[in-house]
């Protein structure tokens, strides 16, 4: 049977991997500017130039978070189950420390 350090480790480790996933066609500018898919802020639409640098710059935050958070998942496996679950809390919330990054990026262009 599957405990829930095993089950949050799984968990954490397949969010990281969804967000490099995700992140690679960013971060090598192979994303056109769009309404659906990229960094999408007033500043990234206001030229080419911009949507590239921001896209890129968000990319690398939440590729570099991702690997955080599947070193957060790996931990699970060593923590008590009591704490499992404040800890996948903050893992899914800690997706926003990138965000708020690359906002505060463009926000400087």
């Amino acid at each position: 049977m599957i405990t829930i350090n095993e089950k949050t480790a799984i968990t954490l480790v397949c969010l990281g991997l969804v967000l490099i996933a995700v992140s690679i066609p960013l971060y090598l500018r192979k994303v056109g500017m769009n309404c659906v898919y990229g960094f999408r802020i007033r500043k990234a639409f206001e030229n080419d130039e911009n949507w590239y640098r921001i896209n890129r710059y968000g990319a690398a935050a939440l590729m570099c978070w991702a690997v955080v958070i599947m070193a957060v998942g790996i931990g699970c496996l060593y923590i008590e189950p009591e704490y499992v679950l404040m800890v996948v809390k903050v893992g899914f919330l800690s997706v926003l420390l990138p965000i708020a990054l690359t906002v505060y990026f463009a926000r400087r262009l």
